[in-house]
């Protein structure tokens, strides 16, 4: 809420000018990690067009035999190929500003240019929306996240395929309630959890290219690396603790995120994963336009995303639904 001053225009008041400091400080928005890692590690995929998302599946294999001399050998076809679809999904942001508040914020009067700022707050709220849903679970009309393509129970509809009657179709789950750092025998569950989880996911040909997961479990992490026997100190240059916020985990990037499910850790497999972006809507800002035929003087853009999250294999990504960090 928007503070208020009361004010005597004294002549001291009328004298002195305030100081000012002209930039604008961001108080509300956070760091969108999960977001800002599918666009940075070519996770991301932009697309000229088309009204869906086609990807193709090879989802069952044929049948090899033995035989030797005249043995009759199978005759029978095989189709071993399927498509996943994925419907485009779109969001925006407005731009609005009347013409006087517009005419008035120019000139050397002008403190911060309103409009410009007004632009970069709808990308950021952009950027959050985006963010929350990529971590949870479809809604109405918003893309697929997380919790659908690495479903808690592995299962679900994604992409018009039931994992229920196809269970190639099923992601990797790790369900027993862990806290990262107990220990087993020296080694902390929560390792113990990560590494089953992993396993699991290279077992069906995956590649744990990121752990995404709640700040608790990650300063848990943190916390274990910390400990006896698994941190080096040399105090022959001591300064301080050196290192990675969050240091990757066995060739796994820790991306750590303040919108992931509590408890939760997502073992992504980054071939397998994809955000798919529309060209055309690539976080960008629609042309302004007057609102004078409502009647009134004043100017509208809006911030927009076409974004979809689309996987071609669940099956080499997995989740870890209770673990508990500090």
């Amino acid at each position: 809420m928007a503070q208020t001053t009361s004010e005597v225009w004294d002549s001291r008041w009328s004298a002195t000018r305030r100081t000012i400091a002209p930039e604008t400080i961001d108080n509300v928005f956070e760091a969108y990690n999960a977001l800002a890692f599918h666009r940075r590690r070519g996770m991301q995929m932009v697309d000229g067009g088309g009204k869906e998302i086609q990807v193709i599946l090879e989802s069952s294999t044929g049948t090899a035999e033995a035989f030797d001399g005249y043995d009759p050998l199978s005759k029978s076809p095989v189709d071993p190929f399927e498509s996943a679809f994925y419907k485009r999904r779109y969001y925006a942001v407005p731009i609005v500003l009347d013409d006087t508040t517009n005419w008035e914020n120019s000139g050397e009067e002008q403190i911060f240019d309103l409009l410009d700022a007004l632009g970069s707050n709808a990308l950021n709220s952009l950027l959050k929306a985006i963010n929350e849903d990529l971590l949870g679970a479809q809604t109405g009309k918003t893309m697929l996240g997380y919790q659908d393509i690495i479903a808690d129970a592995g299962t679900g509809t994604v992409g018009g395929i039931n994992s229920s009657t196809s269970s190639f179709w099923q992601n990797q789950k790790y369900t027993t309630a862990k806290t990262f750092t107990d220990q087993n025998n020296n080694v902390f569950d929560g390792f113990l959890a990560w590494n089953t989880l992993m396993d699991d996911c290279r077992k069906q040909g995956g590649r744990n290219n990121a752990l995404v997961t709640t700040y608790s479990i990650a300063a848990a992490y943190r916390t274990a690396l910390a400990s006896t026997g698994y941190a080096e100190t040399r105090l022959s240059s001591v300064k301080g603790v050196n290192g990675a916020e969050f240091p990757s985990y066995m060739g796994a990037e820790l991306v750590a995120d303040n919108d992931c499910a509590s408890l939760h850790t997502y073992a992504v497999d980054t071939d397998a994963i994809k955000l798919r972006v529309m060209k055309q809507a690539n976080f960008k800002k629609t042309p302004f336009v007057s609102l004078q035929s409502n009647g009134q003087l004043g100017q509208l853009a809006y911030m927009v995303a076409g974004v979809q999250l689309t996987t071609n294999n669940r099956r080499r990504s997995g989740v870890a639904t209770q673990i508990t960090g500090l």
